[in-house]
């Protein structure tokens, strides 16, 4: 069965693993040519179209399509999936974080892609998986699925541990996989599109979480939004713990 992940990924799992360790602003690794070209490619190829997918319902804060339960769109799509779900990998990551992390089988990630004039606040990310009560989100995976992406497309992925610093700004092209730790102050987003209106920015976000007895889990944080611009995040300050409020009365 053809491999997504480049073989020769797993045999650099140590010099990944020190890297994610040492990363500043928060532990983080950029892997470049992450997966097998050819998958690579037909995953661009049988990307779905825009109008397919759902717009992400902070409005305010994103501007980008989504689509969830992606395995089977493609026998492309399968095999990532089938790895990615794989003793294999598991072991890869939790090499590179140091924790004992899986993937929900059945709430893995999504799809998400955005067209001219999409963004994605500065955030980070809710801290539970959306059913399970003891588990925790702490890793996140990005495989990114953009060619010949040009600087002034914008669209960089930033990183911050608070939004005062500079941080760490990575351009989103093919085949580049950005994995994360998630946590209260891992904020992260992505700069304002200026594309070509036959272009989009597509990528795939994986979540891995980590079981914890049911006393030592902390109390469910929504998605906490610290939009840069300073009216935004003023709203923002509203906005977070009532989602919150919304997500306990209502689910």
């Amino acid at each position: 069965m053809l491999c997504a992940v480049r073989p020769s990924i797993y045999l650099e799992v140590e010099k990944f693993s020190l890297l994610f360790r040492t990363a500043i602003p928060f532990p983080h690794v950029v892997i470049d040519n992450f997966l097998n070209e050819s998958v690579a490619e037909k995953l661009v190829e049988e990307f779905p179209r825009i109008s397919s997918m759902h717009r992400c319902h902070h409005y305010l804060f994103a501007n980008k399509y989504e689509l969830s339960s992606w395995s089977s769109l493609s026998n492309s799509f399968y095999i990532l999936h089938q790895e990615l779900l794989s003793n294999q990998f598991s072991s890869f990551i939790c090499k590179i974080s140091g924790e004992s992390l899986f993937i929900d089988a059945e709430v893995y990630g999504d799809l998400q892609q955005a067209n001219n004039g999409g963004f994605l606040d500065m955030h980070a990310d809710s801290n539970l998986h959306p059913i399970r009560e003891n588990w925790i989100h702490r890793l996140n995976l990005m495989i990114y699925l953009n060619k010949n992406w040009r600087q002034e497309y914008g669209g960089h992925l930033q990183l911050k541990s608070n939004l005062e610093e500079i941080g760490k700004k990575f351009a989103p092209v093919f085949n580049r996989c950005v994995i994360m730790l998630s946590s209260d102050t891992t904020y992260h987003g992505y700069t304002r599109l200026n594309i070509p209106n036959d272009m989009t920015r597509k990528s795939i976000v994986i979540h891995f979480y980590k079981q914890e007895a049911l006393n030592k889990v902390p109390f469910r944080k929504m998605t906490t939004w610290m939009p840069e611009k300073q009216l935004k995040r003023s709203f923002a300050k509203l906005y977070n713990p009532l989602a919150s409020l919304k997500k306990r009365w209502w689910g």
